[in-house]
């Protein structure tokens, strides 16, 4: 991917004049009537914002070209307006969709002249303002006016977001490019998971009838499941339409979850793609998206779930719903045994390296069933109370709260994929039945709003928790790999399995480890401080808004932590060598130990680090890659700091402290 990438990025960095005619394209046909409605052009001004970012283009410049585009685009929509006038109703795509052109005479009579202005920022009808504009006779001075001045907000308004997330990943990117992969695949699901519950209710409802209509009729041939199927699938029933979604979520969940299970038994097809999707996942791990994982699972937590049960359960009493408590007890109550059933009579072990402490069994996830059952059948009781439109939208924020612990599970080590899916399809299908239950004996909730806020009342005391523990609970996720032992010959010759360049997800060997050091940390200290070094302040939440300082001192800039083997560093010293330029020693834990003395061996770097401003809004303190000179001057001052230290040097600086050698 990278060979592709760099290429492209050195040619829009050397030919600003094209990569300012691309964005000017760009603004242009986004804002041109019908081509405008075909050009993602948002998501590609986010790009060119991206890139600003990163430094490969100017601000100013993209500003300016966006702005030329969108004012020449919106003015010859205009004139196609004025000069067609009527008969654009009888062109293509008006003349076979004429809601699109109608939608856009309402917002233009709705709000007049306003509506050059406020329409170029609403997406239905962005590229069909201007030109119904023109077909209405607006004057002239009056749309030029309004063109120009909403192009001049519009350009910074698109490009800003791109600008906030390039510079996020040059951040990112300086502490773990894992981290921005692991950020980027989160934006990703999330979108892919509300899109997916929106179609899904969208396009099984309109059809869910017809198949439940069908099972009604042959249930009603069958005299063992008359009473059933009267009851499942009654199509006279007021609330058809909702029984028939879930009845067909009830279906197509109970069947994927018996096949799934059928195949996770047999055990010779999935492996593979377990064993796949566990490593890539275990690839991507940082501390920093350790802790975000850790968050994410806690939403899934025996505690969490209880207390979200709890407090609604409470709520339901003194409203008088005791139907719908029984079922919201029904709903948890499965989400907390079935696993422990299942887990031990199947007996499934989870992947390697899992933590001691959790069970040996994986399949199911309990933390996935808890969160299908309990969110899950919450959404049905938010969605009962709107209209029909609007009952995908608790679907999807439930399948986000779902998607969000299903993959911290995954990405934790703690869970095969197939446990995921047989949980996934297991919880939905109970909760599907009662679903139907529910809706064919309980009147909908009559405040529902109080229900909303609990919801997320409790979902905000049980985040605010996870996050004050996360770094500490991250920390029992973590692999402890088997110690192995390394003789002071092997060692100093370098036979031994240490890496020589810092893990990269693509492989990079761009950032080379150094430096080793066997021994007593704290005498490296010690001599450090002497010759000026000091420990590092590390970048978190809070220090991170001195980022922001336009052109700040290095000096007074916090260090982004680096990743090496899924972890950062254990030991950070920096010395100050000008205003704008510090140097670093890094030190990652290893599991070595340096015989007979079992004296632990650790492994790192020293290098340069400059600062550097994005667009003027955010200092990022950035790792020249250049290692020869700091690999020298560490040497140096090492071979000044006294006697006591076994120092060897080479391509790879070895250091020997034992405690007393002072």
């Amino acid at each position: 991917m990278s060979e592709f990438f760099t290429p492209l990025l050195t040619w829009i960095g050397e030919n600003p004049f094209w990569a300012g005619l691309a964005v000017f394209v760009v603004a242009f046909s986004e804002s041109v009537a019908i081509v405008g409605l075909l050009i993602p052009g948002v998501v590609m001004m986010f790009g060119f914002g991206a890139l600003i970012a990163t430094g490969i283009l100017e601000f100013w410049p993209v500003f300016w070209w966006a702005v030329a585009g969108a004012v020449v685009g919106d003015g010859l929509s205009f004139w196609l307006g004025r000069h067609f006038q009527e008969r654009l109703q009888g062109f293509w795509p008006f003349s076979r969709h004429p809601a699109t052109l109608e939608r856009g005479i309402d917002f233009f009579q709705r709000f007049g002249g306003k509506s050059v202005a406020l329409g170029r920022f609403f997406g239905p009808v962005r590229a069909i303002i201007p030109l119904v504009a023109g077909m209405l006779g607006m004057s002239p001075p009056r749309f030029v006016v309004a063109n120009v001045l909403s192009a001049l907000v519009w350009a910074p308004a698109y490009l800003l977001p791109g600008i906030v997330f390039g510079a996020s990943l040059e951040l990112a990117s300086e502490v773990a490019f894992r981290l921005v992969a692991l950020m980027l695949l989160l934006l990703f699901l999330a979108w892919l998971l509300f899109i997916l519950a929106r179609t899904l209710f969208r396009l099984i409802q309109p059809h869910a009838t017809t198949l439940v209509q069908w099972g009604f009729e042959w249930g009603q041939m069958h005299r063992g499941f008359r009473s059933i199927s009267s009851s499942l699938a009654d199509p006279n029933h007021p609330e058809a339409r909702g029984l028939a979604f879930l009845a067909t979520l009830l279906l197509l969940a109970t069947l994927l979850f018996v096949l799934i299970t059928g195949i996770v038994l047999d055990g010779s097809l999935t492996k593979q793609g377990d064993l796949l999707l566990y490593s890539t996942l275990q690839s991507l791990r940082t501390p920093w998206g350790d802790q975000l994982m850790v968050l994410f699972t806690g939403l899934g937590d025996l505690g969490s779930i209880l207390l979200i049960a709890l407090g609604i359960a409470i709520l339901l009493l003194i409203q008088g719903h005791r139907r719908a408590f029984y079922y919201l007890i029904a709903a948890t109550a499965f989400g907390l045994l079935a696993p422990l059933l299942l887990k031990y009579s199947l007996r499934i072990p989870r992947p390697p390296n899992a933590p001691d402490f959790l069970g040996p069994w994986s399949f199911p996830s309990a933390h996935v069933l808890r969160s299908v059952t309990l969110y899950g059948f919450v959404s049905i009781m938010i969605a009962r109370t709107l209209v029909r439109e609007w009952r995908w939208f608790p679907y999807s924020i439930a399948a986000l709260a779902i998607g969000a612990v299903s993959l911290s599970r995954l990405y934790l080590g703690v869970h095969w994929a197939t446990d995921i899916l047989a949980s996934l399809t297991l919880g939905v299908a109970w909760i599907a039945l009662l679903g139907i239950a529910y809706y064919r004996h309980v009147e909908a909730e009559t405040q529902i709003t109080a229900l909303i806020l609990t919801t997320l009342l409790l979902l905000l005391i049980g985040g605010g928790y996870g996050w004050f523990h996360a770094a500490e609970r991250s920390t029992g996720f973590q692999r402890k790999p088997e110690i192995v032992h390394l003789s002071p010959e092997d060692w100093q010759r370098g036979n031994s399995a240490l890496p020589r360049f810092r893990s990269d997800i693509f492989g990079h060997k761009d950032h080379p480890l150094n430096i080793q050091l066997a021994g007593d940390q704290g005498l490296l200290v010690s001599r450090l401080r002497q010759r000026g070094w000091e420990e590092a302040e590390m970048l978190g939440w809070n220090n991170i808004l001195r980022l922001l300082t336009p052109r700040a001192q290095l000096t007074s800039l916090p260090v982004p932590p680096q990743v090496h083997d899924a972890r950062h560093e254990e030991l950070v010293m920096v010395k100050q060598l000008t205003e704008q330029q510090r140097l670093l020693l890094r030190l990652w834990p290893t599991a070595l130990r340096l015989a007979p003395d079992e004296l632990e061996i650790s492994i790192g770097n020293v290098t340069l680090q400059k600062a550097e401003t994005v667009i003027g809004m955010l200092t990022i303190p950035r790792t020249i890659h250049q290692f020869e000179r700091p690999v020298e001057l560490l040497r140096q001052e090492l071979g000044e700091s006294g006697a006591g230290i076994d120092l060897a040097t080479g391509s790879v600086i070895r250091l020997q402290l034992r405690p007393g050698s002072d």
